[in-house]
């Protein structure tokens, strides 16, 4: 199992950053990974979860399973990326 770490800060979208992280994570462009994200997670919640003006005292963390990598989002501006071996097919139903 691989871990990798990447951060997001400032107004990069965090759906974007775990797309890139998890591409890089198993050696693929971003445009490769498959299934989509959406799949996985609503990218829209998962941005507007971790949004600056959101951002307060409070800890938030959310995890979920993606193209065969279990991905931690933490809202100190961290993600963690922990590939296998092979990528999924996505979630289980």
């Amino acid at each position: 199992m691989t871990v990798s770490r990447a951060a997001f800060e400032g107004d990069r979208n965090v759906s974007t950053v775990v797309v890139e992280a998890v591409a890089d994570a198993l050696g693929v462009s971003p445009i490769e990974l498959d299934p989509p994200l959406h799949r996985a997670v609503n990218p829209d919640a998962l941005d507007a979860l971790f949004r600056s003006e959101w951002s307060s005292d409070r800890v938030r963390q959310v995890s979920f399973t993606y193209a065969g990598c279990e991905i931690t989002v933490r809202g100190q501006g961290e993600i963690v990326v922990e590939s296998g071996s092979e990528p999924d097919a996505g979630p289980v139903a």
